[in-house]
């Protein structure tokens, strides 16, 4: 690998059959090859082209590639900046589940309609499970966000293709999902947890709940932890012991949800409980 070309790998902790690839080509490029896995990719600067059923394909920035396992393709840069864009790797099994949890209806021998795709909806959602899987560490965030990309595929884009029933208003059970999150903030719980909890399929619960409530189920945990820090800081906890036993990844997290929640950093907010603004 040229010292201009760059690839990294990141497997994401609780997600089993998932990886995300970061890369950046000037110089290197693909022979034809294929993938035993789904590769679902954002390019995000630079350009890049690929061969794949017949035709060369531009993958400009904010273009999604989509390629199924079995499916013959190239890759290179086309551009002296290089080719930059991110990967989902699914394994097969992990698809599998993924379409289960949508309340998948049809055969899960799936694929794409074609290998490149210009959808902003997809890309917007691309980009927020790209952020969260490297730098989140909640499990709850990252299968929801993951699952919001499964299910455009599945609308939009995968062969065949299947609607999702609109959610409706599970009151009962979306109060017992809010009731576990309130009382267990802090813990690493996953959504397939949630969903046994309110005997619906996950991504109708996010759906139903964030209906209901005004925001997905991990924002709302989110929320109920940036409230838990404050708490604790006001009792006078530090911010990395806040940080911890709030259920974020550092402290870095909690400063950014902090200021996002309660509009200043833990540490202006604590500054100003000592009356020192």
């Amino acid at each position: 690998m040229s010292t201009r070309d760059h690839a990294q790998f990141v497997r994401v902790f609780g997600l089993a059959g998932l990886e995300v690839m970061s890369a950046q080509w000037v110089e290197h490029s693909f022979a034809p090859h294929m993938h035993d896995f789904y590769a679902v990719s954002l390019n995000y600067a630079g350009r890049g082209a690929f061969d794949c059923r017949g035709e060369c394909r531009d993958a400009a920035p904010g273009t999604c590639n989509l390629i199924a396992p079995g499916e013959l393709h190239t890759g290179c840069a086309t551009s002296g900046e290089g080719w930059v864009y991110r990967n989902l790797y699914i394994e097969s099994q992990l698809m599998t589940t993924l379409l289960q949890n949508l309340g998948w209806q049809n055969s899960f021998e799936v694929r794409f309609r074609l290998p490149l795709v210009k959808d902003p909806v997809l890309s917007t959602r691309l980009v927020n499970v790209f952020a969260s899987l490297i730098e989140s560490s909640s499990l709850l965030q990252n299968e929801s966000l993951l699952l919001s990309v499964v299910a455009r595929l599945a609308t939009d884009h995968i062969v065949p293709g299947d609607t999702l029933r609109d959610p409706g208003r599970e009151r009962a059970a979306i109060r017992r999902v809010k009731d576990c999150l309130e009382a267990h903030s802090e813990h690493n719980v996953s959504l397939r947890s949630l969903a046994n909890l309110a005997n619906l399929s996950p991504y109708y619960l996010v759906r139903a709940f964030h209906k209901q409530v005004g925001v997905p189920p991990h924002q709302y945990q989110t929320i109920l932890r940036v409230h838990r820090a404050r708490k604790l800081l006001k009792s006078g906890a530090s911010i990395s012991e806040a940080a911890y036993s709030s259920g974020f990844c550092d402290q870095s997290h909690l400063n950014r949800c902090f200021k996002n929640t309660i509009g200043v950093t833990p540490g202006r907010y604590v500054a100003g409980l000592r009356g020192v603004i």
